[in-house]
């Protein structure tokens, strides 16, 4: 069975958003904020002590602030569990675990199982892209998801309306875990592609969503520009607010018009039209 690697990190509150990005980087795929700081997980196989050392030396976080563990999946699923609680947008939207009951306060629910996938709601980064798309209409809309992770913009594409979605995702547990929260939240509109953008088949979209990193979202402008019908929308998210003048500059570069954007906590959320 697969092992996954554990650190208990302890620093400042300041810190914690910083290095769960940067930690990110460097494939950790789990991230569960605590008083004291946050735990990070990635699979065994996926980590580089070199780089992960680089980053506490950067950051000058001490040996005696780190608590290093090995634990099995099952196990690390019963952690992420025990601190899921439902995340609610406005009065809109409420996101929960199968374990919670259905809140009828709200008229549009998701229910995500929450694995070792990314995306269920709780970071800045999914809930701002989520609060754009509430605003947009995409009845009858075709949308792609890029860097699905969970499935989370997917499914909710799916309950405002689009028709026909594709979901990519070159993490082979997130394959597992959209599949299973289509079926939780009866969306079978979504198609999901194991894989990078050269795994997607050539064809167009009314809507992209990308809730990625900076890194990724600067190199992948390029490829997403031709995805997209005329005056397609493209919403990116994943990157701090400090970065939003950097992604503009280079999606612009590459023939998108800047619309609008939402933050929260220092983390962004913007919307282009092709």
């Amino acid at each position: 069975m697969l092992q996954y690697i554990s650190y208990k990190i302890a620093c400042t509150t300041q810190l914690v958003d910083i290095l769960i990005a940067e930690l990110a980087e460097i494939n950790f795929e789990g991230f569960v904020e605590s008083e004291s700081g946050f735990e990070a997980y990635i699979p065994e196989p996926d980590y580089n002590p070199i780089a992960f050392n680089e980053i506490m030396t950067r950051y000058q976080i001490a040996e005696t602030d780190l608590m290093f563990s090995k634990i099995a999946q099952q196990n690390w699923n019963a952690e992420w569990e025990s601190s899921f609680e439902p995340v609610c947008i406005g009065n809109k939207l409420r996101i929960r675990a199968p374990f919670h009951i259905s809140d009828a306060r709200f008229p549009m629910e998701l229910i995500i199982q929450p694995k070792t996938s990314f995306g269920t709601g709780h970071h800045e980064t999914t809930f701002t892209i989520m609060q754009l798309m509430l605003d947009m209409n995409l009845a009858n809309k075709k949308v792609f998801d890029y860097g699905s992770g969970t499935g989370i913009l997917a499914i909710l594409a799916a309950k405002l309306g689009a028709t026909h979605i594709l979901a990519n995702d070159i993490d082979t547990w997130a394959a597992e875990n959209i599949l299973e929260n289509i079926a939780l939240n009866q969306t079978l509109p979504i198609h999901f592609i194991e894989g990078d953008l050269h795994a997607v088949p050539a064809q167009t979209f009314d809507v992209i969503l990308a809730n990625i990193n900076r890194n990724i979202l600067m190199e992948s402008f390029v490829h997403l520009y031709p995805m997209l019908v005329s005056a397609g929308q493209l919403l990116i998210s994943g990157f701090y607010t400090s970065d939003l003048p950097y992604l503009k500059q280079e999606a612009e570069k590459n023939g998108f018009v800047f619309k609008s954007s939402t933050e929260q906590n220092n983390w962004c959320a913007a919307l282009f039209i092709k």
